[in-house]
């Protein structure tokens, strides 16, 4: 074994040298073709030399710089002339789409194999074209590695990334784990019904498991693969017999997690969550156990995995729609017959706008995204931390002012763009940092500069000090950009794009925004409107779910 494979400290030189010694192909690629790459030969060959070579936990990093044109795993020809496929290639079935099926099942087949070495294969893309991410999704998603997209090479969203993939705590070890897996163990009539996130099915029947599957389901055991510390699962489970009970009762869930740690040595960890079954008719009590932030993740990931199985995006939509109306009927109060008066109880007032930007988000429309694109950010939304998939649904938007330098959260509107402030917006991917037209006007006169403005100094430092510990401490490491209002490089499209409009035209700022998106206030008086009317019934009709969705698809 000693052939192939050396400590890092016995072969650095070497390796290095051989790396400062590669050189460009010096054979041209004529205008009309693209560069041959056969990248599912190449990871094939390395899957081979892990399943001779290593016996427990590894890793495999690709990197890939273009479409892949030769060999397995091909996703388009070698002449120019024939498009990568798009999301609408795919729905007409247009030729260009021929590889994907293929392709798919090749990824998948040497994914199997790496479950069943227990490796994890990682995934850097580093082109400004579609590469194949579609295809071979499942080699991260179902070993449990990690996908870091960028433009190039060269860029800093791929460098910072890769180191802070070894990144080591304080006993110098790395902070990463294979090997993982799953387990869980739960009170009598409660089932699992499945998991989505990152994982595959170790088909372990038991007394537990539901016939209803949902993700990854069918099982009690999950192979995990690789784990970090924001990495997070979904379990969805079934209660059964609600109707024989009587008085509130305790439920206890209990998940045996094990996994390699980068030591060498196994670890094991037991997390018992007991949890308070109450009875379907005390509304309160039901309230008072209602995580929206954790239930909108959980709502989003189901929804967003039925998208990637094959569902009709427009199905999922006008599902969404039904659940959103069910629970606002259901917990909402208001004077009878009067739409106006509709209140939420506070453990509710937010989930209705977390369903409003997961509706207008890149999880949910396709429009000017690559299928690679809405592949990339699909699944990081299945695996992300609460926290950091609430961000992916609705950014955040922080204020600096002058008069008040410190972070003040805003809300994402049109009328939070002003002229006087700066504004740090964090979409997880994306941290911008935008400058408002006269804020911009008193860097470029140097204002921060001169002792008597330590306050405009104070403002313009606030929001870079704080994007440098957000980005610091996220993988992937998210892209960085500066803009100023009105920018004419573009950048400032994206902190317009997903900003929600107060009107369907306003003035922000001294600049006028147009925006066809439906407001928020328009899409919550339509919502109470129908749930009003669905309680007036006391039955839920499909129409009301085609309603909401005509009003907010204009």
């Amino acid at each position: 074994m000693r052939r192939f494979m050396l400590p890092v400290s016995e072969c650095e030189f070497m390796f290095n040298t051989i790396i400062d010694d590669l050189q460009i192909d010096p054979w041209t690629v004529p205008a009309d073709e693209r560069p041959l790459r056969a990248t599912g030969s190449a990871a094939f060959v390395g899957m081979a030399m892990l399943e001779s070579l290593i016996s427990k936990g590894s890793r495999m990093l690709l990197f890939v710089g273009g479409a892949i044109s030769a060999g397995p795993g091909q996703i388009v020809g070698e002449k120019r002339a024939e498009t990568l496929r798009s999301h609408l290639d795919m729905i007409k079935g247009n030729p260009n789409t021929k590889y994907i099926a293929k392709a798919t099942k090749f990824y998948e087949t040497l994914t199997e194999k790496a479950c069943t070495l227990n490796s994890v294969l990682d995934i850097f893309i580093c082109s400004l074209d579609q590469v194949g991410l579609l295809e071979m999704k499942s080699m991260s998603s179902m070993s449990g590695g990690s996908v870091v997209m960028a433009d190039s090479f060269k860029n800093a969203v791929f460098k910072k990334s890769f180191i802070k993939l070894f990144e080591r705590d304080n006993a110098g070890q790395l902070k990463i784990g294979t090997s993982g897996t799953i387990s869980i163990l739960s009170s009598k009539g409660v089932k699992v019904c499945g998991v989505i996130g990152h994982c595959t099915s170790l088909k372990k029947k038991g007394p537990n498991v539901s016939d209803i599957n949902i993700g990854v389901g069918g099982t009690s055991t999950w192979n995990l693969g690789g784990l970090d510390k924001d990495k997070t699962y979904a379990f969805y489970f079934e209660i059964a017999n609600t109707t024989q009970l009587t008085t509130p009762m305790p439920l206890f869930f209990q998940f045996l997690t094990k996994y390699l740690h980068s030591s060498g040595h196994f670890r094991i960890r037991v997390t018992t969550v007991k949890k308070m079954m109450s009875l379907g008719d005390d509304l309160r009590d039901v309230a008072r156990g209602f995580d929206q932030e954790a239930a909108a993740v959980l709502v989003a990931r189901y929804a967003v995995y039925r998208t990637m199985t094959g569902e009709e995006t427009i199905d999922v939509l006008r599902s969404l729609d039904r659940m959103l109306i069910k629970l606002v009927a259901r917990f909402g109060e208001h004077r009878r017959d009067d739409p106006n008066t509709m209140k939420l109880q506070k453990e509710f007032q937010l989930y209705p706008q977390f369903m409003y930007h997961l509706r207008r988000s890149q999880y949910m429309q396709t429009f000017g995204e690559s299928p690679d694109e809405s592949c990339y950010y699909r699944d990081m939304l299945l695996k992300e931390s609460t926290s950091n998939s609430l961000l992916m649904i609705q950014p955040a938007l922080l204020q600096y002012t002058a008069e008040a330098p410190e972070a003040v959260p805003v809300l994402l509107e049109m009328t939070s763009l002003k002229s006087d402030v700066m504004l740090l917006f964090d979409t997880f991917f994306h941290v911008l940092i935008w400058h408002g037209e006269r804020v911009a006007k008193w860097r470029d006169a140097k204002y921060h500069e001169k002792p008597e403005y330590q306050n405009i100094k104070t403002l313009l430092e606030a929001p870079i000090e704080d994007a440098g510990q957000i980005i610091g401490e996220r993988f992937p490491v998210p892209k960085f950009i500066i803009c100023d209002q009105g920018d004419e490089t573009g950048q400032e499209r994206l902190i317009k794009s997903r900003v929600v409009p107060a009107n369907q035209s306003v003035s922000a700022g001294g600049a006028d925004y147009i925006n066809e998106d439906v407001t928020l206030t328009l899409f919550m008086n339509q919502l109470y409107r129908l749930a009003l009317q669905s309680n007036t019934q006391n039955t839920f009709n499909q129409k009301h779910s085609l309603n909401t969705l005509s009003l907010i698809h204009i």
